[in-house]
C-alpha cells in the first residue's frame, strides 16, 4: 500500500516539475508555481475522493481548484463563496440521496447478517445548528461479531460505542469533528480492526490503555499524533489503519 501510494505522488510531483518549467517557458501562461503545487495537492485529494467514493472530498477538491485557478477558468465572479457554498449543498444532497454510496469500497456488506441502524439519542452528542449530518450503524453477522460504521460529515459530535463482540469499526470524518469512545467495548476474540479516515476534519479516539494497539494509518499533509502509551503486550489487539488528508487523528489511550 506504501508503495503504490510513493508512486502516486512520485508520478504527481514528477509531473509537477514538467508543469513549472512548462509555465516558465510560456506554455503555461497565467499558472503560477504555488497555483501548480496546489493544483496538484488537490487533483490528488480529488483522486482519492473518487476512489474512497467520498462526496465531500470530490466536490470540495473541485471547488478549491476552481478558486485557484479562476482567473485561468475565467470564473472569478464564482470564487470563492458561490463555489464553496454549492460544494457544500451539493454534499448534503448527494449524502441524502446515496447516503451508503461512499462505504462500498469499505468492505461493508449488508448481505450477511443484521444491519442496525441505532438510536442517535443513545450514542451521540452532537452540537446543535450544525448544517452537516452524522450517521451510526451496527451490524451483526450470525457468529455474533458486530461491525460499525459512523460517519461524520460538516458535524461535530460524540459516539460512546457499546459492544461486547467488537470486530470492525470503520470511521469517516469529512469537514467535521469526531469523538470516539471505545471504553465500553470489548473485542472479539481479543482481535479488532479500526479503519479511519478523515479529510479536512479532527477526529479524537479514546481506546483503553490496558489494550495493545498497532496504529498504521498514513497522511497526506495532516497529523496522527498518540497521547499515553498503550499495554506493549496485551491479549486484547486492536489494529487502526486509513488516511488523513488534510485534517488529524488523536489517540488517547486512558
Amino acid at each position: 500500500m506504501r508503495d503504490r501510494k510513493n508512486v502516486f505522488w512520485g508520478i504527481l510531483f514528477l509531473l509537477g516539475a514538467c508543469a513549472v518549467i512548462a509555465g516558465r517557458l510560456g506554455f503555461l501562461e497565467g499558472i503560477g508555481f504555488w497555483s501548480i503545487l496546489f493544483s496538484l495537492v488537490l487533483a490528488a485529494v480529488l483522486i482519492r475522493g473518487i476512489i474512497k467514493r467520498s462526496w465531500s472530498m470530490i466536490l470540495f477538491s473541485i471547488a478549491f481548484l476552481c478558486i485557484v485557478n479562476d482567473r485561468l477558468l475565467g470564473i472569478e465572479k464564482l470564487t470563492p463563496w458561490p463555489v464553496l457554498g454549492a460544494a457544500l449543498l451539493g454534499n448534503i444532497g448527494l449524502n441524502l440521496l446515496f447516503p451508503h454510496w461512499s462505504w462500498r469500497n469499505f468492505g461493508w456488506h449488508r448481505s450477511n447478517g443484521k444491519n442496525i441502524p441505532a438510536a442517535s439519542e443513545d450514542v451521540e452528542n452532537s452540537a446543535s445548528g450544525d448544517a452537516g449530518n452524522s450517521e451510526y450503524e451496527i451490524q451483526t453477522g450470525d457468529d455474533g461479531a458486530e461491525s460499525i460504521r459512523c460517519e461524520v460529515n460538516f458535524h461535530s459530535c460524540v459516539k460512546y460505542l457499546q459492544s461486547s463482540a467488537l470486530q470492525h469499526v470503520r470511521l469517516e470524518n469529512s469537514f467535521g469533528s469526531f469523538v470516539v469512545y471505545f471504553t465500553d467495548c470489548a473485542l472479539w476474540q481479543h482481535r479488532g480492526a479500526v479503519n479511519v479516515g478523515v479529510a479536512f476534519g479532527t477526529t479524537e479516539l479514546y481506546i483503553p490503555a490496558s489494550w495493545h494497539v498497532v496504529c498504521n494509518v498514513s497522511s497526506t499533509f495532516g497529523g496522527v499524533n498518540e497521547h499515553g502509551r498503550p499495554a506493549l503486550s496485551s491479549e486484547e489487539v486492536l489494529t487502526i489503519t486509513g488516511d488523513v488528508s488534510f485534517g488529524s487523528l488523536e489517540i488517547h489511550y486512558i
